[in-house]
């Protein structure tokens, strides 16, 4: 597994992207929100101030990181070996969402939801 895509730019989609880039996996970040991305976008650069800042990362480390995530507001562009899905708890939308990313991605993605509160088979 070399990328991840994570859809949802959220609190826990940004977090997600973060921890994946940090380990050393190429991230693709979207969210239907410009404005969204670019606050995942400035959460994690701050994230990462704060680790360096505690000496648990050096600031390459920090650049390294930030190059690993790519943000974007393209459905199309959603193409990965891992999809994590942290959109808003709406069924319709997660179903709609994993529907077009099956028929953009190969059959070997592993399509994967940060779900609280709807069951994994109403999702299925």
């Amino acid at each position: 597994m070399k990328n991840v895509g994570v859809a949802g730019a959220g609190a826990m989609g940004a977090g997600i992207a973060q921890v994946f880039a940090q380990s050393n996996f190429e991230v693709i970040l979207f969210d239907v929100s410009s404005v969204q991305l670019d606050k995942a976008k400035a959460e994690i650069a701050k994230n990462l101030d704060a680790a360096v800042a505690k000496g648990k990362f050096n600031e390459d480390d920090k650049v390294a990181t930030l190059k690993r995530i790519s943000f974007t507001g393209d459905v199309l562009s959603l193409k990965a070996h891992l999809i994590i899905e942290a959109i808003s708890e709406k069924l319709d939308a997660k179903t709609e969402l994993f529907q077009k990313l099956a028929t953009i991605n190969s059959a070997e993605t592993i399509f994967a939801t940060n779900t609280s509160s709807i069951p994994i088979t109403r999702i299925a």
